[in-house]
């Protein structure tokens, strides 16, 4: 599997649902069925939704999606019920503009696991011995003119719709918010 880098913000991580088992996000498919009504089998952003929900942490850990260490990547629907994607990121004080930074010493976001990697998952700290200053920014991405798969709606071809929704709904995400975050980050 490749190293992440500025615009990729989820991945695929099949070999590693294959090694482990046949499936694994098969098998947290099919143990999840009833969470989908009938009707809702062939909406696609009802389906993807529902999909990437078990595809991702807390359900599936670590996921058949993989997100960046220092993101968290939704993919849900709004009030409307159109699909939308929310990435939440920490910003390091080096990632605000020199005069929206803290003037006096503050604490930040914190890399315990993850020194020396390029996008490490950020704490808070473990430790408050002054002010900490814990920024974060989060963006919100309407999909709704994005292709997403629709399933099928036939019960035999529920995993491989639901691999489909979520493979085609990574790509995107990685097509179409990738380049907004790493712009957002500086990383552009």
């Amino acid at each position: 599997m490749s190293d992440w880098d500025p615009t990729t913000l989820v991945r695929v991580d099949r070999e590693y649902d294959r090694r482990n088992a046949d499936s694994r996000f098969g098998s947290y498919i099919s143990a999840r069925t009833e969470e989908l009504f009938e009707e809702d089998r062939t909406d696609r952003a009802l389906f993807t939704a529902w999909a990437w929900r078990i595809a991702t942490p807390p359900v599936m850990s670590p996921g058949y999606i993989d997100i960046r260490p220092d993101l968290s990547v939704t993919f849900d629907r709004d009030e409307d019920g159109d699909p939308i994607v929310k990435v939440t990121m920490p910003l390091p004080h080096r990632a605000l503009a020199r005069e929206h930074r803290p003037g006096y010493e503050v604490g930040d976001w914190e890399a315990p696991y993850g020194r020396g990697e390029t996008y490490p998952q950020l704490w808070a700290p473990a430790y408050i011995k002054r002010t900490a200053v814990l920024a974060s920014a989060v963006m919100l991405v309407p999909a709704t003119d994005w292709t997403l798969f629709v399933p099928s709606g036939r019960p035999e071809q529920l995993v491989d719709d639901a691999q489909l929704a979520v493979e085609t709904a990574a790509r995107l995400i990685n097509e179409y918010v990738g380049p907004q975050v790493a712009d957002l980050l500086g990383a552009s």
